[in-house]
C-alpha cells in the first residue's frame, strides 16, 4: 500500500517532477545520473526519517518554497555547469530539503505506529521506483535527442529557462502564501 503511495506521490508531485527533470536535462550517462539519484535519495530518506519520526520539525510553508528554490537553482546551474562532478553533492544538500516535503506528505497520509519502519522504508521504495522509472523513460529520449539534433542547445537551454520560470512561480506563490 506505502509503496503505491510512494508511487503516486512522486508522480503527481509536480515540483519533485520538475526537479527531476532539471536534473536529468543535462545528464548523459545513466551512471552518472543513478550517482546524483542515489545521493538525492539517501539525503530524502534521512530527512523523511527524521521528520516522520519527530526528530526534525517541519515547517511546511518554507519547506515548499525551499522546494521550489532547489529547482530555480538547478536550472540555472544548467547554464553554467561543464562538471558533473559535484552535482552529486548539491543534490544530496538540496534532497535534504525535498525529504522535509515528502515528510509533510507522510503527516497528511498518516502512518500506523506499529508499521512505521515498514511503512516509510515502502513509501520510500515507491518513491524511488517512480523516479527511476522516469530516469529510464526521458534519460534515454533526451540522449538520442542530443546526439541527433543539432537544436538540443536551444531545447536544452529553453527547457531551463521554462523550468526557472515555474521554479520562480512557485518560490513567489509560496512565500506569499506565508504573507
Amino acid at each position: 500500500m506505502y509503496i503505491n503511495l510512494g508511487l503516486e506521490h512522486i508522480v503527481t508531485g509536480y515540483d519533485h517532477l520538475l526537479f527531476l527533470f532539471a536534473l536529468i536535462l543535462i545528464a548523459e550517462r545513466f551512471g552518472t545520473m543513478l550517482k546524483i539519484i542515489t545521493a538525492f535519495t539517501i539525503a530524502h530518506s534521512l530527512t523523511l526519517c527524521l521528520a516522520v519520526l519527530g526528530l526534525l520539525p517541519v515547517y511546511p510553508q518554507w519547506v515548499e518554497a525551499g522546494i521550489a528554490l532547489t529547482i530555480c537553482y538547478v536550472a540555472v546551474e544548467n547554464f553554467f555547469l561543464t562538471s558533473f562532478k559535484w552535482r552529486w553533492l548539491l543534490t544530496f544538500l538540496f534532497g535534504l530539503i525535498h525529504g522535509l516535503g515528502f515528510a509533510n506528505s507522510i503527516r497528511e497520509i498518516g502512518f500506523h505506529q506499529s508499521y512505521m519502519v515498514t511503512s516509510l522504508i515502502s513509501f520510500n521504495v515507491g518513491i524511488e521506483l517512480g523516479q527511476l522509472a522516469i530516469v529510464a523513460i526521458l534519460l534515454p529520449m533526451l540522449v538520442k535527442f542530443r546526439r541527433q539534433s543539432a537544436g538540443y542547445s536551444w531545447f536544452f537551454r529553453g527547457a531551463s529557462a521554462c523550468i526557472f520560470l515555474v521554479g520562480l512561480y512557485w518560490v513567489i506563490e509560496r512565500i506569499a502564501g506565508m504573507l
